[in-house]
């Protein structure tokens, strides 16, 4: 088992992550889904992981300045190749910038997210590390979904599975609840070998600072009927352990 670096659900989960491992991090928008993987790519890279994230809902530097800001030093872990980013969010939109209007947006997409290209720098990535502890994190699986079809994504996804089973890795995505239909949720749930739920909780403003957390599916182990609150602070996601109400 590996640590997530957050007691709590290790505890939950018997230790950690087993590797390998596909886990899948599921969740309305805003509920901490983003926040949480990047505490666990914090925690996994002081414990000698190389890891790879896909930036796909928000800018990579916005990722470095959040795991920065926990006191990890990114510039260092990039210098010395354990941290590679693979910017999408950067590129969709500087994609957009030079093709729109002349691009219809299925055109620019499809220009922009290439599944070929993707495994490719996965391979990459993970040939270079053989033998090591590697982590591939997916934030998020989401617009791919709403941009590509469905079939494709399921494809993309069984590769990035095999993936994690070849090089033993740790393989992490998220997806957002309430946006796609009930029968990718379902599907994606299935394929998980682990998945956590994140049910944000709206204050009157319509902002979430923490929810419930559930833990869904663990490979074949009885998952605990119970969920946890969560609060989403300035050092991440603090999981309690306080009987839910």
């Amino acid at each position: 088992m590996e640590p997530t670096g957050i007691k709590v659900l290790d505890d939950l989960l018997g230790g950690g992550f087993p590797r390998p491992s596909a886990v899948g991090i599921t969740g309305p928008v805003g509920s901490g889904k983003s926040t949480l993987v990047k505490q666990i790519a914090a925690a996994a890279l002081e414990r000698d992981f190389r890891v790879v994230y896909y930036a796909v809902d928000e800018s990579a530097e916005d990722v470095k300045e959040s795991i920065t800001s926990w006191g990890v030093d990114v510039t260092r872990y990039e210098s010395d190749g354990r941290l590679s980013f693979v910017d999408m969010f950067a590129l969709g939109v500087e994609r957009l910038a030079d093709s729109f209007p002349l691009e219809q947006p299925e055109e620019i997409v499809n220009a922009t997210m290439k599944f070929s290209d993707l495994i490719a720098q996965g391979r990459s990535f993970t040939l270079k590390h053989l033998g090591k502890k590697t982590m591939g994190i997916m934030d998020s699986l989401t617009p791919f979904f709403l941009m590509v079809e469905a079939k494709k994504v399921f494809q993309y996804g069984q590769v990035l599975k095999y993936a994690t089973r070849f090089a033993k890795s740790i393989g992490i995505a998220t997806l957002h609840t309430s946006v796609l239909n009930e029968t990718i949720e379902n599907a994606m749930t299935n394929f998980a070998d682990i998945v956590i739920d994140m049910e944000g909780r709206k204050n009157p403003q319509g902002i979430s600072h923490g929810g419930t957390l559930r833990l869904v599916k663990m490979g074949k182990a009885p998952t605990p009927p119970r969920g946890y609150y969560y609060e989403m602070t300035p050092k991440g996601i603090d999981i309690s352990t306080a009987p839910m109400i």
